[in-house]
């Protein structure tokens, strides 16, 4: 803590301070050592208050007190002081170690509540620190409250130097211009709002650009850029209110604080009978442009001639407020309502008093203590004995201006009560009795009424390996892997744990470069690896190797090698197939045209099948009805404009049809994927695309569109439509279907291949049956090229890989873990049983105590993803046939197409739209 504060001792050597609490009742107020601010300061009319002030800090500091009497000598305010007559120290700059005496006379016309500060020099600054308090000069004619409350509204930020850049407060049509003479990256925010931004400074990059400053909502567009040494780049003004562009690593980002702390449970929670009297000393010290407000819920106080709860006051303001604690339920009980019977368990128990005694009543016109009794309203319910019960409620206080609230500047008054209630009364209340927690905030639901829930990444340990591939294994582990990338990195492979969410220690040897190849499974649950680099010129490996887990050493398998293709394939999409067989396609270099197939251990080639697939890792996607449809999704330019499928005419035998033109034909680092109903019949099939477009022509081009076409038995009579936008256009962009048939866009770039400097943090989740967007929590790290993620057993999304340009070592090791918004609306479906194996078209049961609440039942193919493409990404949606409490009947995929065999991970998914953890 580098905080400035003044603290109050008892004694002329400073060594005894004063530790009386600032409220008596808070109960999160921190030791005496950690306090903001460091004092307040009670005194009455007619007293002289002699302050001395030693300054322990290492700068000149002053002491400036408003609304008492006192001559200049006590006046504090720079540069207007006086000085000593032997030494260094003045009044309005008391030098380090120095000291000095200010006299205070306190009249009549003082009563009420008056901020100190330092009023040396850089004020702002100063008590944005801390260096502030209050005296409170108490009326002798006013009643005695139960409860004295100080209430400070403030800024609080760190002691970190000087910004690079700050524009000071700027307003609309303004212009703020920097000249960045040096590479990195820069940081920056506004003071005012929650607004940040980024500018890259490179060798290459622009040597001007413009930043516009916009309010709804309020932003930096764009908040990310790239320009060159020398740069100039210059914020516009765009907006009405207020703003800064400050620099961040030499200027603390600021809290909007009340007595020094930020957030409901750590600012101040103050605990108080209802019925008592609480005098509220408030008191701003922001001494920003921006002004505050006092509001209170529940309670009122008499401004002038009428009854307020929010009053509003700028820089140094403050006043005095007398309220009455609030009711946590009102006397008598609304028995009007008609309730459904209820019982109290022990997750909410009845909150049971001890003893008889009197409570205060809550009236704000009588503060007479009586004890509560609604007979004379109802008397006929009244006969039966009653009982006492503690209550808490707890109720806000607050700064109404929404932005400021919400980054921190809210309390508490948390409310004790005690009521007595008879059963008749008991069944009549419509809502669980709040009981008393004092030392805990509420533990309440984030999404009761359902929606999409609360989403998040989480970091994880970083990987000792760059990570540009990874495949769900069936053990419910993760096969992480690069190759030499082109870095010369060690040849190894390593294991994602996902419960203890770490990567094991075990190195697995890869026996070739397997960088840039293709992959799939087989249906023995094994990955064959198809070409790959060869770490020298030309790319030309044909090899094909197929990665076998250990069965009792998750942490170890084998790379072992299968017989070789007949054409080299770098960048190549593997597909499987109905029958087990595994086809490859496209790869260079150059490019191979020949599609090729492996079966019994074997490859040979397709004929009639070639077609050049000039992008490289095209997308490719086996239909229900047999046909493999190409997507136009790729790494590099596609030929032509239209998508197409293959119609397999014999076992080595095939032939291509065109079929129809998207409206955006460039889908170039774009990614696809395919879902399947088997609810309804015939099968209903949707291929999606997702962004992409890259060197096309700009017609043909948007990134921020999506694709779908559906297929409802057959290939025939369907076309390409476009659905809803994404909120951002995203190039080399992972796509991934979750349980819930939702589908999770992560990463990407907004313009420009590869390594281009305008990465998409933020999320989106697209929902299919409402063809709308979400926005989802955005990314700690750039996953752009190379770049891989993966949906694991447990429901969350693993990332990793991905290049973060204009830095010196771009290829990231980060990692992070996906928590989607279902796993925060409530208990997950359980499976407690489902058959290890099914064959095709045949009935199976799964056994759930939850059966009752399971609305749909679904199958995913484990993923298999490296440069945004995997071809065996599907998901599978299977009908509901029978349910009893504790089973639900199902039905397995008619045949191969469209669950080609092999491993799936099998969901349930409740009303909720919650999903159950996978059984493979």
């Amino acid at each position: 803590l580098d905080a400035l504060i003044y603290r109050e001792y008892l004694d002329a050597t400073y060594t005894t301070i004063k530790n009386t609490p600032l409220i008596a009742t808070d109960i999160n107020e921190p030791r005496i050592e950690r306090r903001i601010p460091g004092t307040v300061i009670y005194t009455r009319p007619g007293e002289r208050l002699y302050v001395h002030v030693l300054n322990g800090d290492t700068k000149p500091h002053s002491f400036h007190v408003h609304g008492l009497h006192y001559g200049i000598d006590s006046d504090g305010s720079w540069p207007f002081g006086v000085q000593e007559y032997d030494g260094p120290n003045r009044s309005d700059a008391i030098c380090p170690e120095g000291q000095w005496c200010y006299i205070f006379d306190v009249h009549e016309d003082s009563i009420g509540a008056w901020p100190f500060h330092d009023h040396h020099m850089h004020i702002e600054e100063v008590v944005k620190r801390g260096l502030f308090g209050g005296i409170v000069v108490r009326d002798p004619r006013c009643e005695k409250a139960d409860l004295e409350v100080p209430i400070f509204f403030h800024r609080l930020t760190a002691n970190v130097g000087n910004a690079l850049f700050d524009s000071g407060s700027f307003n609309a049509g303004d212009l703020f211009t920097f000249t960045f003479n040096q590479e990195g990256t820069f940081e920056y925010y506004c003071r005012f709002h929650p607004m940040q931004g980024r500018v890259r400074v490179t060798t290459a990059g622009p040597l001007a650009a413009t930043i516009n400053i916009l309010d709804t909502p309020a932003r930096f567009e764009s908040d990310d850029i790239t320009v060159g040494v020398g740069a100039e780049v210059t914020w516009n003004h765009a907006g009405n209110q207020p703003h800064t562009v400050t620099e961040r690593s030499g200027a603390g980002l600021e809290s909007f604080a009340i007595n020094g702390r930020t957030f409901v449970g750590n600012t101040p929670t103050i605990v108080a009978e209802c019925g008592t009297r609480v005098r509220w000393y408030v008191f701003n010290l922001d001494l920003s442009m921006v002004w505050h407000n006092f509001h209170l819920h529940g309670q009122r106080w008499r401004w002038g001639n009428e009854w307020i709860d929010t009053r509003s006051f700028g820089p140094a303001e403050s006043f005095v407020a007398d309220t009455i604690v609030p009711p946590v339920i009102l006397q008598p009980l609304p028995l009007e309502c008609e309730c459904k019977p209820h019982e109290y368990t022990e997750a909410h128990p009845l909150p049971m008093s001890d003893g008889e005694h009197e409570h205060p009543s809550h009236s704000s016109q009588s503060r007479g203590k009586h004890k509560y009794s609604s007979q004379d309203a109802c008397p006929d319910q009244y006969l039966e004995k009653r009982k006492k019960y503690r209550l808490q409620g707890d109720f806000l206080i607050h700064c109404h201006v929404e932005m400021h609230m919400m980054e921190g500047m809210a309390a508490l008054l948390r409310v004790m009560q005690e009521v007595e209630l008879s059963e008749k009364e008991l069944d009549r209340i419509c809502y669980q009795l709040p009981t008393v927690r004092v030392h805990e905030c509420p533990d309440v639901e984030h999404h009761p009424c359902g929606g999409d829930g609360e989403d998040g990444w989480e970091l994880l340990e970083p990987s000792p390996i760059f990570v540009v591939h990874g495949a769900l294994l069936n053990t419910g582990h993760v096969l992480l892997f690069s190759g030499a990338a082109e870095r010369n990195y060690p040849l190894e492979a390593r294991i994602y744990e996902p419960v203890t969410r770490q990567i094991m220690p075990g190195v697995i040897n890869l026996p070739e470069d397997f960088f840039c190849c293709g992959h799939t499974f087989l249906p023995d649950g094994r990955l064959i690896i198809i070409g790959g680099d060869t770490n020298g010129a030309g790319h030309t490996n044909n090899r094909c190797f197929i990665f076998t887990s250990n069965a009792t050493n998750p942490d170890s398998g084998t790379f072992g090698p299968a017989t070789s293709m007949a054409h080299a394939r770098w960048y190549p999409t593997a597909l499987s197939l109905a029958d087990g067989r595994v086809l490859a396609f496209s790869g260079g270099h150059p490019v191979a045209a020949e599609v090729e197939v492996f079966g019994g251990g074997t490859w040979a080639s397709i004929v009639g099948a070639s077609r050049s697939f000039d992008e490289l890792y095209p997308g490719m996607h086996l239909l229900p009805s047999g046909e493999i449809f190409y997507t136009r999704a790729g790494w590099a330019g596609a030929a032509g404009t239209q998508t197409a499928y293959l119609t397999l005419t014999g076992p080595n035998n095939g032939n291509w049809t065109d079929y129809g033109q998207q409206q955006f034909y460039d889908r170039q680092e774009g990614m696809s994927l395919l879902m399947i109903d088997t609810t309804v019949s015939p099968e209903r099939t949707r291929l999606y695309v997702f962004g992409g477009g890259v060197s096309g022509p700009a017609a043909a081009r948007n990134n921020a569109t999506a694709e779908m076409i559906e297929f409802n038995g057959g290939i025939v009579g369907s076309a390409w439509a476009r659905t809803a936008d994404m909120n951002f256009g995203r190039t080399n962009v992972n796509a991934v279907i979750l349980p819930t048939g939702k589908i999770l866009i992560i990463g990407g770039h907004s313009n420009g291949q590869k390594w281009s400097p305008t990465p998409v943090l933020e999320t989106e989740i697209y929902d299919p049956t409402t063809d709308t967007w979400a926005l989802g929590a955005p990314l700690n790290f750039p996953r752009q090229y190379h770049s891989i993620c993966i949906l694991l057993p447990e429901g969350r999304v693993l990332a990793a890989g991905g290049v973060a340009p204009g830095t010196a070592d771009p290829d990231q090791h980060s990692m992070e873990l996906y928590s989607p918004g279902y796993l925060s609306l409530g208990a997950r479906p359980v499976m407690s049983n489902a058959p290890p194996a099914v064959t095709y078209a045949s009935n199976f049961m799964i056994e759930t105590s939850q059966a009752a609440d399971i609305n749909a039942v679904v199958l995913i193919a484990p993923i298999a993803v490296t440069h945004h493409t995997d071809a065996g990404q599907r998901y599978i949606k299977l009908p509901i046939h029978s349910r009893t409490a504790t089973t639900i009947g199902t039905e397995a995929p008619a045949h191969g197409n469209i669950a080609p065999p092999g491993f799936y991970m099998l969901f349930v998914v409740n009303n909720q739209d919650v999903p159950s953890e996978a059984r493979f």
